[in-house]
């Protein structure tokens, strides 16, 4: 079992070496998040979660675009959530020495830590980000590390959840720009060599959808007019979509063999030049993430 996990680790080293050496320019954010999305790796195997009622899905909701989320608690009170930070917070430190102090005061106050994570699981999704506001002004730290604690520690139990309905909505269909199982937008796009389809990734729960390569996922605009694709220079497997009508762009990957094994969340990392591209054309994105906000 080690020598597996070992392996997974060393493959995920592996992707993010490919994408430094891909994308140089963004070495140094690559390496600050590589201790974090290999910690959260290891607690996707080791975290254990009441199981998911999949009796509870409406099929007919779903169908007519109701995420999970707003179907079932995907998020419970009895989730390990102060033994799981205490396993991130080590790999934050690592990764941005920035946010060392605050991650140290909120190890050493454990009746902190417990509010913050309370509050913010009643709050999500739609009042997260006030939740995090309100606790950084309260303990007077950085709103940056809370929100990179608490989004990773919300991936871990919205991925494990995810990959325990995944076959249970597998054949259902699903036609929003949107996340069937968590309800955010994408962060990023791949689009396959061979079939040429259109799988949309969610970097807040790790789930993958396909969706029409002629509609906006955001604003489900189907008119050619206003939407595009921008390229630099001759890098065509690296684009963003952009959409004029509602303003809004997804990083997206191109005609992408299966040659090398590849992670979307370290693939969108890489490509954080290109968020830096399109909101310099006023664009926004999708969605927004820890690091294409700036």
């Amino acid at each position: 079992m080690a020598k597996m996990e070992n392996g997974r680790v060393e493959a995920l080293r592996g992707i993010i070496t490919r994408e430094i050496e891909k994308n140089p320019h963004n070495r140094e954010l690559l390496n600050a998040f590589q201790p974090l999305l290999i910690e959260r790796m290891r607690l996707l195997k080791d975290v254990k979660l009441k199981k998911v009622d999949l009796a509870a899905i409406d099929k007919t909701r779903f169908l007519s675009g109701v995420p999970l989320i707003r179907q079932q608690d995907l998020l419970s009170p009895d989730d390990p959530w102060e033994e799981t930070a205490g396993r991130l917070i080590p790999a934050l430190k690592e990764g941005f020495p920035g946010i060392r102090e605050d991650m140290d005061r909120l190890q050493s106050g454990s009746e902190k830590l417990s509010g913050l994570v309370r509050e913010y699981r009643n709050a999500f999704p739609d009042h997260a980000e006030e939740a995090i506001e309100r606790w950084a002004l309260d303990l007077q730290m950085g709103v940056q590390g809370i929100s990179l604690l608490l989004r990773h520690l919300t991936r871990i139990f919205l991925e494990r959840r995810m990959q325990a309905v995944d076959e249970k909505i597998k054949g259902l269909e699903w036609k929003k720009g949107y996340c069937p199982v968590c309800g955010a937008f994408p962060t990023i796009a791949l689009i396959e060599e061979k079939i040429t389809r259109r799988w949309l990734h969610c970097s807040r729960c790790g789930h993958d959808w396909l969706f029409s390569r002629v509609i906006c996922p955001c604003c489900e605009n189907e008119a050619q007019q206003g939407m595009d694709f921008f390229y630099v220079e001759t890098r065509v497997q690296e684009s963003a979509f952009a959409c004029e009508k509602c303003n809004r762009y997804l990083i997206t990957l191109n005609r992408i063999s299966d040659l090398h094994d590849h992670d979307l969340d370290v693939s969108a990392i890489g490509l954080a030049h290109m968020d830096v591209i399109m909101q310099g054309r006023g664009f926004v994105p999708m969605t927004a993430c820890e690091w294409n906000t700036f």
